[in-house]
């Protein structure tokens, strides 16, 4: 098994390890403390992590970087001021999992570990964490979504019983992120039903708003600090090294409201004029309640929107499990309480919960690893390899062992006893494949060994780790999808590219699925111009400017071996693993070629200057939708056109006040209120889509009812028309553009078939080609002798020839002619 994990967190960090059924949190060597400050220093030649690195915050000739699991899968560095060179957030939570490695005091090195994400992380911030865990020398890194190992902990590690399909929901407000989670028991195993988030609100937000609302006033009322509000948020500012030490003091302040009422704040600082400022300010906690409230409303919010989209209340809830440092603060627990009206248990420790449950997790995945060559024997005995499959962790009173033998097994024994002498299968013949149910102590942790004779009793070696189960702890049904994972396609008609949904939000992970596609236009060889399959991350609904790109193959007319023509076939096979790499294959039938690739993105760049841009763009789209709504006399939704026109219009002002070397996440935060802003006008303008498409889908069927008539169909695309018919009603009465495409691209891909297969569309094809297009062509003489072959095929009836004879005329025109014809915009799939 994996058996270690890892809380890579925003503020504090900690590893824990699996070990006969008990969870063991490691502790610094240095101070004994379970957890690991995510904080680096660097001075001279030095690297300090952890809590030394705090005690340098402020210092002259000293970098250091703090909170910077919330730019993971930016394109955001940190500058070192006392060398050349910058890190990136990969590279300095590489050093917070290096450090941790070294807390393991038993010797083991392990070569694969669970790493935690905020449930609400994006693929580019989950492939960024894996790639961090690489950089710390981990083989193989395996992601859990933090609110579930937070319920594993409670689960599990608590020895709590919870009743079947009677939900909870783990609120884990940690340092720099929000989660929650809908979670239930269902057939003996934890399932999360849903789950919302905000991947920049957290602890840290509460300190910026300390920092701003107590400390920087205090300061400037002191000394002279100009414009320090705006300037310690500069890279290049002249208190750039003020930032980290107030947002550490308004930390301490903060955890130390959580234990009395008032807080005392000493700061000792040099002003711009050269003069010692000593500063002494009292922090009350009604002034920390009233800076919480605007944050705790947001996550109530987020919540309130899970609960509706699941279509239960509050008051179904089991109750409300805490998770995250900033769970501490005891007003944002009462009002958690009063506002949901359910219970909110406290029991599991905030800190620890996550890591915890990551050391759960990880007992039961079974390594990746290829297993370790056996050193060479001089041992007459011979060499057996086995495999075995079991669940590492179950509610049942046995479980299922499965082992499956390769060399010369035949003629051998083999026994299985459980170690604490509670049972023995006794000698049995050895098989290739053997099964046995294995019998459990109730709520307690069993071993098991597995042992083969050969006909002499002489025992067999084995290369086998000990079967080790868990009665009475839960495991998982799988990861959710924290967004649908779209593909971009042509919407040829409205001139425009729509997205159709591949793996939907809340599917559980891993996922495969293989779309049929067609070219929307003709893609001619050696061209410049290409098919792009591009893949996003966002609602399904929204329109693809609204949503993340996660990457893209990009297939060119230079790549392929023959033209591709409109309407021919593009198998694309998607698959996503439990920790979102996503692989892609790309098979083009009509040219017999195949393209793949493992999408790993890591940066995502957020320009202040391209980011103003397009918001002025979504404010314009606005604009324009709010205009078309009022003469349709849609006035609901027009008035709610401009709420969002007014939440763009402060969002812009907010952009405004940001300078290009801002070292907060704020552009980031800002950057996502864009995307979300965008995806609710998507999703209130998509009823005059729905009217579009539907009119659509009832031309397409027109369509097919000529060629129907018309080219002499076979009884099996009969058949299959009839099939889409009979969910014609479903189709319509979903509402979904999605669903109701994809009866039109059935409908237009069975229109291609009859059409292809049909001598008279061929004899058509044929003829526009030999006499319409005849002088154009780039070769005249082949072009003559293939619209000879071609009658004399059609005299013939030799259709498959045909075929041939047009396709090779296709590739004699020049591609001028070719495109005359083309839809030149979009992705070329459709």
């Amino acid at each position: 098994m994996i058996n270690f994990g890892i809380d890579l967190g925003t503020t504090n960090s900690a590893i824990a390890t699996f070990s006969s059924g008990d969870i063991q949190v490691f502790t610094n060597p240095l101070n004994q403390k379970p957890v690991l400050p995510s904080v680096i220093a660097f001075k001279g030649e030095r690297t300090i992590v952890g809590d030394k690195a705090r005690e340098y915050l402020g210092k002259e000739g000293v970098d250091v970087f703090t909170a910077f699991k919330r730019k993971m899968g930016s394109d955001e560095t940190y500058a070192l001021s006392q060398k050349e060179g910058s890190l990136s957030p990969i590279d300095l939570s590489s050093l917070i999992l290096k450090e941790l490695k070294g807390f393991i005091h038993t010797g083991q090195q392990p070569e694969e570990v669970v790493i935690t994400i905020p449930a609400s992380f994006d693929t580019m911030q989950s492939a960024a964490t894996v790639a961090a865990g690489k950089e710390a020398g981990f083989t193989h890194v395996e992601l859990l979504q933090e609110p579930i190992a937070a319920s594993l902990a409670y689960l599990n590690q608590l020895g709590e019983q919870q009743e079947e399909h009677k939900p909870w929901l783990v609120y884990d407000l940690g340092g720099g992120t929000f989660d929650a989670a809908i979670v239930e028991i269902s057939q003996g195993e934890m399932k999360v039903r849903d789950h919302i988030g905000d991947n920049f609100l957290g602890g840290t937000d509460f300190d910026q708003l300390i920092m701003e609302k107590i400390l920087i006033p205090a300061l400037e009322e002191a000394g002279h600090f100009p414009d320090l509000a705006k300037n310690i948020r500069d890279a290049k500012g002249p208190y750039r090294r003020l930032y980290p030490l107030l947002m550490y003091k308004a930390e301490e302040a903060k955890i130390q409201l959580s234990q009395s009422n008032v807080a005392e704040i000493e700061l000792d600082l040099t002003d711009q004029e050269g003069k010692l400022v000593e500063v002494f300010k009292l922090f009350y906690r009604k002034e920390l309640v009233k800076l919480l409230k605007k944050p705790l409303k947001r996550t109530l919010s987020l919540i309130h929107n899970m609960l509706k989209v699941q279509k239960i209340e509050a008051q179904d809830l089991d109750q409300v499990l805490l998770v995250g440092g900033s769970t501490y603060i005891p007003y944002l627990r009462e009002e958690l309480g009063k506002q949901l009206g359910i219970h909110v248990n406290t029991e599991a420790n905030p800190t620890l919960a996550v890591v915890q449950g990551a050391a759960w997790y990880a007992g039961s995945l079974k390594s990746s690893l290829p297993p370790k060559k056996r050193p060479k024997t001089d041992s007459p005995l011979p060499t057996l390899e086995v495999k075995v499959a079991y669940a590492a962790t179950t509610q049942d009173m046995e479980e299922f062992f499965t082992a499956k033998f390769t060399g010369p097994w035949k003629g051998m024994q083999y026994r299985l006893t459980r170690t604490d002498g509670g049972y023995d299968s006794g000698l049995k013949p050895l098989q290739e494949q053997i099964q046995e149910e294995l019998p459990l102590v109730k709520n307690a942790f069993n071993e098991f060994d597995l042992k083969v004779f050969d006909p002499l009793q002489n025992q067999i070696p084995l290369q086998i780790d000990p079967i080790q189960i868990t009665q009475g702890s839960y495991g998982i049904t799988g990861q959710p999808l924290p967004d649908d994972i779209c593909l971009e396609i042509d919407d040829v008609e409205n001139q425009r590219t729509i997205l159709d949904t591949v793996f939907e939000k809340n599917a559980v992970l891993p996922l495969k699925k293989t779309l049929i596609k067609q070219v929307s236009r003709n893609i001619i060889k050696e061209s410049e111009e290409g098919l792009l399959i591009r893949v996003l991350e966002g609602p399904g609904y929204a329109l693809p400017s609204a949503n993340q790109s996660i990457g893209h193959i990009f297939i060119s007319g230079k790549d392929l071996k023959r033209d591709l023509i409109k309407g021919s076939d593009i198998e694309i096979t998607l698959e996503m693993s439990p920790s979102r790499e996503l692989s892609v294959n790309v098979y083009l039938m009509m040219s017999d070629q195949e393209f793949e690739n493992v999408f790993t993105p890591k940066k995502r760049a957020v320009h202040i200057p391209s980011l103003m841009q397009e918001l002025s763009i979504l404010h314009e789209h606005i604009r324009e939708e709010i205009y078309e709504a009022e003469a349709n006399m849609q006035y609901e939704a027009a008035q709610k056109l401009v709420d969002l026109e007014f939440e763009v219009i402060a969002v812009k002002d907010q952009l405004k006040g940001l300078n290009t070397d801002d070292i907060t996440d704020e552009k980031f935060q800002i950057e996502a209120q864009k995307r979300q802003i965008a995806q609710q006008v998507d999703k209130l303008v998509k009823d005059k889509f729905i009217i579009k498409i539907k009119n659509r889908y009832f031309r397409t069927k027109r369509g097919m009812e000529f060629v129907m008539m018309s080219y002499q169909p076979a009884q099996s695309d009969v058949e299959a028309y009839e099939e889409i018919l009979a969910q014609e009603k479903e189709y319509l009465a979903s509402n979904s553009p999605l669903i109701i495409q994809g009866a039109i691209d059935r409908i237009n891909h069975l229109h291609s078939q009859i059409m292809w297969r049909s001598p008279q569309y061929l004899k058509e094809i044929f003829y526009d080609l030999a006499e319409e297009r005849y002088g154009k062509y780039k070769h005249p003489q082949q072009a003559e002798a293939l619209i000879q072959s071609g009658k004399q095929a059609i005299a013939q009836e030799q259709y498959n020839h045909l075929r041939s004879c047009i396709n090779r005329l296709w590739e004699l025109l020049p591609p001028q002619v070719k495109t005359q014809i083309n839809f030149n915009k979009g992705t070329g799939i459709e």
